[in-house]
C-alpha cells in the first residue's frame, strides 16, 4: 500500500542558505486517512530575519532550545524515513524538499500540490494554498496559515477536495502531477494570462533565471 508523506517548513527564507525554524508531517493512506502525524519546532541556529517572523509569526524567543533540524530526523525520529517507501507530498514539492531531501531515502518521488491547483484550477486568481482554500470553499483553521501545521491540514484538505472534483484517488493525483503540462499562458505575475509568444523578452530571460520556475513552463519558454 502506498504511504504518502505530507510535509511543510517554515524557514528563515528562501535562499539555498535558509535554514528551517518549524516542521510538521503526517502519513496519509490511500483514502486520505492521516496515519500518523508529527513535527516541531526548529532551532535553525542562526538569527530568524524579521522580515520571515512576520510572515509564519516564529520568533528566535519560540525556538529557542528547540532541537535542529538533525536532531529532530536523526534523533528523535531515528531516521525512520531514510529507508522509508513513500511519496513525499508539498505544497511547491521542489522547494520543501530542497530542505528535507537528505532525510528521505534517495530518489524518493514528488507530489506537488501546487502544480496540481494550476492544472486544476486555472481560473484562481493565483494559486497560493491560502487563496485556493478559499476558492475552494474548503474550512479550515485559518489562523494555522504559514504555520507548518496548518498547512499540511490545508494540503490535505485541498488533495481532498481535487479527488472530490474529479473523481481522482491519489495515486491518479500523483500521475497527475507527474504528467508533462501544455503551457500557453504565463500563469503568474504582472503578466498573467499574457501568451509567453506576446511576453517581453527581457521578462523571459529573468523568468528563466529563477530557480524555481516551473518545469512545464521552463519548457514552454526555451521551445
Amino acid at each position: 500500500m502506498t504511504t504518502y508523506f505530507l510535509a511543510d517548513v517554515e524557514t528563515t527564507g528562501v535562499g539555498p542558505n535558509d535554514r528551517v525554524v518549524e516542521v510538521a508531517w503526517a502519513l496519509v493512506d490511500q483514502d486520505f486517512n492521516v496515519v500518523e502525524k508529527g513535527g516541531s519546532l526548529i532551532d535553525p541556529g542562526c538569527p530568524i530575519p524579521a522580515g520571515a517572523s512576520a510572515v509564519h509569526h516564529i520568533t528566535n524567543r519560540d525556538v529557542a532550545g528547540k532541537p535542529c533540524i538533525e536532531q529532530y530526523f536523526e534523533d528523535i525520529l531515528e531516521n525512520r524515513f531514510g529507508c522509508a517507501d513513500f511519496i513525499f507530498t508539498a505544497y511547491n514539492a521542489p522547494f520543501d524538499y530542497r530542505f528535507l531531501s537528505r532525510f528521505l531515502a534517495e530518489g524518493t518521488p514528488q507530489l506537488d500540490v501546487l502544480r496540481l491547483a494550476r492544472r486544476l484550477y486555472p481560473k484562481s486568481d493565483n494559486h497560493k494554498l491560502a487563496t485556493m482554500i478559499y476558492y475552494l470553499g474548503i474550512e479550515v483553521d485559518k489562523d494555522g496559515f504559514h504555520s507548518a501545521f496548518g498547512d499540511v491540514e490545508a494540503m490535505l484538505a485541498i488533495l481532498g477536495k481535487m479527488s472530490e472534483d474529479f473523481g481522482y484517488t491519489l495515486w491518479d493525483l500523483f500521475e497527475l502531477a507527474n504528467t508533462p503540462m501544455q503551457v500557453t499562458t504565463m500563469t503568474f505575475g504582472k503578466h498573467k494570462g499574457v501568451p509567453l509568444k506576446d511576453l517581453p523578452r527581457s521578462y523571459v530571460v529573468w523568468l528563466l533565471g529563477l530557480s524555481n520556475l516551473d518545469d512545464d513552463l521552463r519548457a514552454a519558454l526555451e521551445a
